[in-house]
């Protein structure tokens, strides 16, 4: 069991989330933290089939390759998720993580349940070109994860390379994801 499960859902292997999410690894092994990282390009599986029997279950019953990434974030103490923005809308890759995240969900007396362990800190890292959809998939990540699955959302990072440039080279930016870690 690591400390903490990073996710990058980016196909691009040196983008900006990958740049952010890397020195929030750095920042988290220095301090003695162990950290599985997902990237969730490399994956194969398929999203939601909504055969229910996770109701039952408990969790996602679906053998493939997120099954390792959703056994890790029931494992871990906290998550990093990573979205780069496209059209207004986090990429695929990360809707289809979301979609099995269904499987978190049960069913009790009055309705849902989260499955997962109480007391799980998030970090929610989104980028883009220009910034104009990325609030909103903050947002809904939050929601997701603070709200359906009742974890603690301990911050966010919202970066617009525009004329900022790479993630890489922005000083401020690797500042914000170190801060940002020593939250998790």
């Amino acid at each position: 069991m690591s400390d903490v499960t990073a996710i990058i859902a980016s196909p691009r292997k040196n983008g900006n989330c990958v740049a952010l999410v890397d020195k929030m690894v750095q920042t988290l092994t220095a301090e003695g933290k162990t950290v599985d990282v997902f990237s969730l390009n490399t994956i194969e599986g398929k999203g939601c089939q909504a055969c229910m029997a996770c109701k039952k279950a408990g969790k996602c019953v679906r053998k493939d390759g997120f099954t390792p990434v959703l056994e890790s974030m029931t494992q871990s103490g906290s998550i990093i998720i990573a979205t780069p923005d496209y059209f207004g809308q986090s990429c695929a890759q990360y809707r289809l993580l979301e979609d099995r995240m269904y499987g978190f969900v049960g069913m009790g007396e009055n309705g849902f349940v989260c499955n997962l362990p109480a007391g799980k800190k998030v970090a929610v890292v989104v980028t883009s070109g220009s910034g104009a959809g990325a609030d909103n998939i903050i947002t809904g990540i939050k929601n997701v994860m603070g709200g359906f699955l009742g974890c603690e959302v301990v911050g966010e990072i919202n970066y617009k390379e525009g004329p900022s440039g790479p993630a890489a080279d922005n000083a401020p930016a690797l500042g914000e994801a170190e801060a940002l870690a020593k939250k998790l």
